[in-house]
């Protein structure tokens, strides 16, 4: 017998309003296991709000968020991992390194009275391999690279070992070349480590390239589906509200 995936995410009718302003509005959706999603959309469409919303942070005026099966708590909140937007660059003189920082990704699976044990340290060690930067393990944060910052992040993430992973514009702000290398990891986290992930982001001739569901969204929900299904043609003049031309560069250059 098949195995059948599971969902990971179901939202059913969700609204978001602040005051008067609707921000989301009615949107239903499934995303389930070893999905790679790109959720597009302009600025100012709900994309962090919906990210908001399946992490707990924010909650809905009305309809229902389940993760795993399940409404969410921070039981099962323990699963996800979140990689946030950047908002600042961190000060060079920054005190914390790569190694701490990461670690400290480990204390909400460890809790708060319980001590970091050897095992959270390799598993620090293992993650940081795994994305390529471990020697920058004892390197400041605030004197890395955009891309490298991002990989810590990533890791930092990682570290909890979730089975569903939020990433909010992660490239915003890296080069080219960093940005084929970060898509790539993500690619084999998805791919090969089987973690369920939900990338927002502007990139959309790279993101719908490697992802193999796509979420369209500018308040409401304008596509939800298998990346084969999604026309850009069709879909993107709607949501964006002029004619888009989609850039694919198989470089990322």
């Amino acid at each position: 017998m098949l195995d059948v995936a599971k969902p990971v995410v179901e939202l059913k009718d969700v609204s978001v309003q602040y005051r008067e302003v609707c921000v989301l509005d009615s949107i239903t959706l499934e995303i389930y296991e070893r999905d790679l999603v790109a959720l597009i959309g302009p600025n100012g469409a709900g994309k962090s709000t919906l990210l908001g919303v399946i992490l707990g942070l924010i909650k809905p005026s009305c309809g229902s968020v389940k993760l795993f099966g399940e409404e969410i708590s921070p039981n099962n909140l323990r699963y996800v991992g979140y990689v946030p937007q950047k908002t600042q660059t961190q000060d060079s003189n920054f005190p914390s390194t790569v190694f701490e920082t990461v670690l400290m990704g480990r204390v909400p699976r460890a809790g708060i009275l319980h001590g970091l044990s050897e095992d959270d340290k390799r598993k620090v060690e293992e993650v940081l391999k795994m994305l390529g930067i471990y020697e920058l393990r004892d390197r400041r944060i605030g004197q890395l690279s955009g891309g490298q910052s991002q990989r810590v992040l990533v890791a930092k993430a990682l570290v909890s070992d979730p089975k569903l992973l939020l990433l909010d514009e992660p490239t915003s702000g890296i080069d080219a070349q960093s940005k084929t290398e970060f898509y790539e990891i993500l690619g084999k986290l998805n791919s090969e480590v089987g973690i369920t992930i939900i990338l927002s982001s502007h990139d959309i001739g790279v993101v719908t390239k490697i992802a193999n569901k796509v979420i369209c969204i500018n308040r409401s929900l304008f596509f939800c589906g298998r990346n084969s299904e999604f026309s850009p043609d069709l879909v993107l003049p709607g949501m964006y509200g002029y004619p888009v031309e989609v850039m694919h560069h198989d470089d990322h250059a």
